[in-house]
């Protein structure tokens, strides 16, 4: 199996294939990976995050790992804004259909020209910025205030529109 260093990097710099094993092949080559090599890393890498036995630890080593890939990989810029965040989790909230069900966060997605990868990009990227000062008892570093309460006011902002209030 390859590194989890150079997994992450490959899996964020794959993030928008859409599954397309021979892209994804492509770009491991183009990283002096093997076909067999990323197959066999790909199968290796999930199974052991996977793997309850693991409790998790080789995820959690993954994450910062990826989160750091990707960052690199969009030059470091934001990959959606704010508004386009706080936009589309107000919408995967508070959405119903005519008959009062929760409109699936797929259909948001793509009426908002989303792929999950791409969502689950913003949400790596903000929800430690303005999601909450401490994780499991922990200060969070990466927590920024100004930013947090911006996100309340325009969450508030759309779930009022979303859900037809009108203040």
């Amino acid at each position: 199996m390859i590194p989890l260093e150079l997994y992450a990097d490959l899996c964020a710099l794959m993030a928008h294939t859409a599954g397309d094993e021979s892209k994804e092949l492509a770009i491991a080559a183009e990283h002096g990976v093997s076909a067999d090599d990323w197959r066999a890393s790909k199968a290796g890498w999930t199974a052991k995050m996977s793997d309850p036995a693991d409790m998790g630890k080789t995820a959690m080593a993954f994450m910062p790992l990826y989160q750091a890939a990707q960052a690199k990989a969009r030059g470091g810029a934001e990959p959606c804004s704010l508004e386009t965040y706080a936009k589309i989790h107000a919408e995967m909230a508070y959405r119903k259909d005519p008959l009062g069900n929760k409109i699936h966060y797929m259909l948001v997605l793509a009426e908002n020209g989303m792929s999950q990868p791409q969502w689950l990009e913003c949400e790596g990227y903000w929800t430690p910025l303005v999601g909450s000062d401490v994780i499991l008892g922990q200060p969070n570093p990466k927590f920024d205030p100004e930013r947090a309460q911006r996100f309340r006011v325009l969450m508030q902002q759309e779930s009022d529109r979303v859900q037809g209030i009108v203040r």
